[in-house]
Formats: structure tokens, sequence, C-alpha cells
């Protein structure tokens, strides 16, 4: 089983903290260090949450190892989130205002995670109006 090194390969090279892929999964960061310590497994819709965020498959993400796999890699700084890929449209807009505070440091890679997470947010409250 190589599913805490692939989740924390794939982490760091989609530049993503323990806190961002967390809030992507609606949990909190030590649930994903739990993860990467292989001190607690993921359940079913958590595991399929991951393989859509880092685009693999389950049986890639669970039993085979990730790092020494070729295969596209990601942009540095590349965030993508709910299996959206780039091009595809986002979630249709809620029907209700939501107000989302957002702080940015100047940099492109603040920039696109801040539009990742509102991204997210959209998705998820679209999904339930």
């Amino acid at each position: 089983m190589y599913f805490a090194k692939n989740l924390r390969f794939l982490r760091r090279r989609a530049e993503l903290s323990q806190s961002e892929l967390a809030d992507q999964l609606a949990t909190d960061y030590n649930t994903i260090s739990r993860y990467e310590n292989g001190k607690s497994t993921p359940k079913l819709e958590a595991l399929t949450k991951l393989s859509q965020v880092f685009h693999v498959s389950l049986d890639a993400l669970r039993s085979q190892d990730l790092s020494q796999s070729p295969g596209p890699a990601l942009e540095p700084g590349r965030v993508q989130t709910g299996g959206r890929r780039e091009g595809e449209a986002l979630a249709k807009p809620a029907k209700h205002p939501l107000l989302v505070s957002v702080e940015l440091d100047g940099t492109a890679t603040s920039l696109e995670r801040a539009v990742a997470r509102l991204t997210a947010i959209n998705e998820v409250v679209a999904g339930t109006t």
C-alpha cells in the first residue's frame, strides 16, 4: 500500500499545504497529517475526492508508487479542485449570496490558490441549493 506516501507526494507536487488540502476535503489538517503518516485510513468518500483533486485513479492512489511513475508533471503552483479540469465550466452560481474574505500576498500562486478555494466553495454551495 502506497497511499500515505502518494498523498504526501501528490500534495507537495501540487504545492498545497496540509491545511489547503484539508479545506478541499472539508476536513482539518490533522486528518491529512494522519493519512500521510499512515496513522489513519480515509473512507471511500475521502479517497474518491482525493483521486479527483489529484486526477489519479483510486487504484493508483492506493497501490502504485506514484513518485516513481512516469506521467505528466503537474505545473508548479497549479491547483485544481473538485475534479474540474482546465477549460471546464464552473458550477452554476449559488442562489444565495455568500460573503467570503480573501487575503492575497501579491503572488500568482496566492491568486491561483484563492481562485481554487473560491471555486471549491462555489461548487459546494451550488451543489446544496
